[in-house]
């Protein structure tokens, strides 16, 4: 049975998270970090997925310099992240998000998703935050070897 927008709204209030119910499949809500940071949230309802998402995580990078250093950190940050995901939306923001199916979703999974989404973005935010804005920035990838396929 898939879930409904009732199941997530009590999902939520079991979390602990105060939440607005935007509509019957849009949901706001959000934490504010171990670092302080305070961090936008929103749960989306589709037709087969539930859509977690924390956006924007960082704005789009405004110097071009930027940007291929940081996308290559969130490359290689995503190849070690479980269940989370990096995104760069329509207006170059950073987006952290994880999908789940809404089919049989429980609680354990809903909670694992805003869990591995706060525990990314305290772990991920100061340096993501710093390759998006400052081209002298340099990644802790930055001394890792690219991986050789045998080509």
């Amino acid at each position: 049975m898939s879930i409904t927008a009732e199941t997530i709204a009590s999902y939520l209030e079991q979390y602990g998270w105060s939440y607005e119910r935007m509509d019957d499949t849009h949901f706001a809500t959000g934490f504010r970090s171990q670092a302080g940071e305070s961090f936008s949230l929103y749960v989306t309802l589709a037709l087969n997925w539930v859509f977690f998402a924390i956006t924007p995580f960082v704005r789009a990078p405004r110097d071009a310099r930027c940007e291929r250093g940081l996308y290559r950190h969130l490359l290689r940050l995503c190849q070690r992240l479980n269940m989370a995901k990096f995104a760069v939306d329509t207006d170059g923001d950073i987006v952290l998000a994880v999908e789940l199916s809404r089919e049989h979703l429980d609680y354990s999974e809903f909670a694992d998703a805003l869990d591995a989404l706060s525990v990314c973005a305290d772990q991920a935010f100061t340096t993501v935050q710093a390759l998006a804005t400052d081209p002298t920035a340099v990644s802790p990838f930055a001394e890792e070897q690219d991986l050789d396929w045998g080509g």
